[in-house]
């Protein structure tokens, strides 16, 4: 019988899984929206990947169809048994900021924050429920998405405010993205390749420029949570309190509905007012469309400021790492982010970055001259949160 680790990765738009035995990966299933239905998308070593219906009415069953997609596909069978459980947990708090075993206590925990970050923690407690109902006592362990960020100094961990409110409110900058930046460092370090100060651009939905000194965080533009810092695909990035209050009371939003618009209706969708996908910000660009243009231009400028400060941090940068799936895959942004950074020392190649299109391993797209690296390294959370998983479990 083989035991079996499912990680599971939800977000307020879609839902990740991926099945472990051990080390090995055995699938991929991605659940989202693609024109108001719910379809499923299946990948596997040595299998052809597909995209079918779901045939469910809310993101939150798709937990229920697992054992099935699974069994059809031959990834599992009989004698197979999941085993182990990780969720990625994203909560503002002390108590999150190491895994932990979701056990009643946790859970409470988990609960009693819901209102302080409703779309990330609602998505996480749904996803408990349904894998608890699906997988009947099978240990299910959080792995903290800012646990990795338990290196920041006080200096970059804290707000300016009274540091006793901090304390009795549990109100720090939290930082996220922190199971991305697990698995570069950690890739890092076994290629050798690890610097003493490292820049990284996490660029995907959600977006976070970080300060690594000898691998370790100190410092990250997410906060308390995962909205300050960057302008995203669907949120609005840092914004200044008063301006939030001026919309709620302008457009007549209640608190829920304020948090709703500042992560849904914000960022590259609502500057463009057309749509949240870089590719197709790009192909619109081409067009002339000039909304397109300047939600990228103002996109692309935040990230070379962000990465302006996150070196002043540090103080200086060797290497300059992009993960993430824009990271990853778009040419285009790479080469725009690094037209202004030539200040610091690096410089991109243009040759060895057009042909860097979604590399399955570490891959420099600097030229070959430079003393500064340029790199693209692909984030597997995934094995992240199965190796927590092997550790609490």
């Amino acid at each position: 019988m083989s035991e079996i680790t499912l990680v599971s990765n939800p977000g307020s738009a879609s839902r990740k899984y991926a099945i472990f035995c051990g080390s090995e990966l055995l699938a991929n299933i991605h659940f989202e929206f693609v024109k108001k239905e719910i379809i499923y998308s299946f990948s596997a070593p040595n299998k052809t990947s597909f995209s079918r219906k779901a045939g469910i009415s809310h993101l939150t069953f798709s937990a229920t169809k697992l054992i099935d997609i699974l069994s059809e596909n031959d990834v599992i069978d009989a004698k197979d048994k999941v085993s182990k459980i990780g969720l990625r947990i994203v909560a503002p708090s002390t108590f999150f900021q190491q895994h932990r075993r979701l056990d009643k206590r946790a859970l409470r925990s988990l609960r009693d924050l819901q209102p302080r970050a409703p779309l990330h923690i609602s998505a996480s407690i749904q996803e408990v429920e349904l894998l608890g109902s699906a997988f009947p006592k099978v240990p299910i362990i959080g792995a903290s998405d800012s646990v990795f960020h338990i290196t920041k100094p006080m200096v970059t961990h804290s707000y300016a405010i009274p540091q006793k409110d901090a304390h009795e409110l549990d109100v720090w900058r939290f930082s996220y993205h922190g199971l991305s930046l697990g698995s570069v460092v950690g890739q890092l370090q076994h290629a050798g390749l690890l610097t003493t100060r490292m820049i990284v651009c996490h660029l995907g939905s959600g977006c976070s420029v970080t300060a690594l000194l000898e691998g370790k965080s100190m410092d990250n533009t997410m906060g308390y949570s995962p909205l300050e810092g960057l302008m995203m695909s669907t949120r609005s990035g840092t914004i200044d309190p008063t301006a939030v209050e001026a919309l709620r009371v302008g457009l007549g939003m209640s608190r829920d509905k304020t948090q709703n618009y500042l992560n849904l209706s914000g960022g590259l969708k609502g500057v463009s007012g057309r749509s949240d996908d870089i590719r197709e910000l790009l192909e619109l660009e081409a067009k002339s469309n000039k909304p397109a243009e300047f939600a990228l231009s103002m996109y692309v400028l935040k990230v070379q400021q962000a990465i302006g400060q996150m070196v002043a941090t540090i103080g200086g940068v060797d290497t300059l790492v992009f993960t993430g799936t824009v990271g990853e895959r778009s040419a285009e942004i790479r080469k725009r982010v690094c037209a202004n950074l030539s200040y610091l020392g690096l410089h991109i190649s243009q040759a060895k970055n057009e042909k860097a299109l979604g590399p399955k391993n570490i891959m420099p797209i600097s030229v070959s001259i430079a003393d500064k690296q340029i790199m693209i390294v692909p984030s597997n959370e995934a094995l992240q949160i199965a190796s927590v998983v092997e550790q609490l479990a």
